[in-house]
């Protein structure tokens, strides 16, 4: 008779996906998998095959998410307040993240070369995904005389994607509320024009 499953595969990704967002890959023994998603062992291989499956399925799935709030970004009139509303959502998921995780692909990109060449790549991709649309928006934003002409695109994106690991990695402790408010901010005004 061919397995069957009886569990919610989504919900178990959703549970495994905060285990690993919280502990990262290494510091999430397959015990702790196994609680969290309440899963016995025969189900979770029968359904992912692996730690590592699982781990890959659900990065993805994050940055499926994080891509979705992407695309409501360029679809605002304004490219210069969808990288304010990108900021201050940054802002707002850091100052009020409780359990202090940070952010799933800033904590993957932290610690990058630990991970295999196909892990590298998807946390590489997401990176550069973001990079693409603050230098999309810049872009559009010099086009409509928004944002400052002389600032080279590329550059300023770059500049934006380092303000936005900053704030997700500082704003984990180091940083109070205000002070992480007050680096999003002077990452901001590089688009503002005088």
């Amino acid at each position: 008779m061919p397995w069957e499953k009886s569990f919610n595969v989504e919900q178990a990704i959703d549970s495994a996906k905060l285990q690993f967002w919280k502990n990262g890959y290494s510091d999430s023994p397959m015990s702790d998998l196994l609680k969290v998603t309440g899963l016995t062992k025969g189900s979770f291989y029968n359904a992912f095959g692996s730690k590592r499956n699982l781990f890959i399925r659900t990065f993805k799935k994050y940055d499926r998410e994080s891509q979705a709030f992407l695309h409501q970004l360029i679809a605002m009139d304004s490219p210069k307040e969808a990288i304010r509303t990108f900021f201050d959502g940054l802002v707002e998921t850091t100052i009020y993240d409780q359990d202090k995780k940070g952010c799933f692909t800033v904590n993957m990109l932290i610690c990058i070369k630990s991970y295999d060449e196909e892990i590298q790549n998807l946390v590489r991709g997401s990176v550069l995904s973001v990079e693409t649309f603050l230098k999309q928006m810049v872009e559009l934003g010099q086009t409509r005389g928004e944002i400052p002409a002389d600032l080279v695109p590329e550059m300023a994106a770059k500049f934006l994607v380092g303000a936005m690991v900053s704030i997700r990695v500082l704003g984990r402790g180091t940083y109070d509320p205000k002070e992480v408010r007050e680096l999003a901010d002077q990452a901001f005004s590089i688009v503002q024009k005088d």
